[in-house]
């Protein structure tokens, strides 16, 4: 009898232990379900058009002076700017950080750069620009979906593609100087 018991005891625990196993495993598997299926319905949202986009809220912002040449240098200096922090808060893990600088970053490319690039450019935009204007919109989106989540690992992802997205348009469109 004795020896029985000897046998039941280890087989009884490695089965509590498995139960015990699979019931942590469920939750983190849903979570992650879950997140994948959000992500999903944002990528879902259509975007409006790239030039619909930049005027719709920032038309009535009097302090930005599209018109001017210094109007950009000033958006693209504060863009750098929010550019440093943002990178500091994922550093970090600062969730605010990282909220207010991409949700600046945003107002400041639509709102001061595309639409100076737009004013100055009536005739036409070349479909580079709005190629990499919707990448970049969608980029942005999921940075600020992600650090509304927060997600460090997609919002280290997401980061990366703001960046990549923002050296695609200074190669093709910054002056040179």
């Amino acid at each position: 009898m004795k020896i029985k018991a000897y046998l039941y005891i280890p087989i009884m625990l490695v089965f509590i232990a498995l139960l015990m196993s699979c019931k942590r495993e469920k939750p983190e598997e849903a979570l992650k379900e879950e997140e994948v299926k959000q992500e999903k319905e944002f990528l879902k949202e259509e975007l409006p058009p790239l030039e619909g986009w930049a005027q719709k809220q920032w038309e009535e912002e009097k302090e930005i002076k599209l018109e001017t040449e210094q109007g950009l240098e000033e958006a693209m200096a504060a863009t750098s700017l929010n550019m440093r922090r943002l990178d500091r808060g994922v550093q970090k893990k600062d969730w605010k950080v990282i909220n207010e600088s991409s949700r600046k970053i945003e107002d400041l490319i639509a709102g001061r750069c595309v639409n100076l690039y737009y004013k100055k450019n009536p005739a036409g935009i070349p479909t580079d620009f709005i190629v990499i204007g919707d990448q970049f919109r969608r980029a942005i989106r999921q940075l600020i979906l992600a650090g509304d989540r927060k997600d460090i690992n997609m919002v280290k992802l997401r980061y990366d593609e703001v960046s990549r997205t923002c050296s695609d348009c200074h190669e093709k469109f910054r002056k040179k100087t």
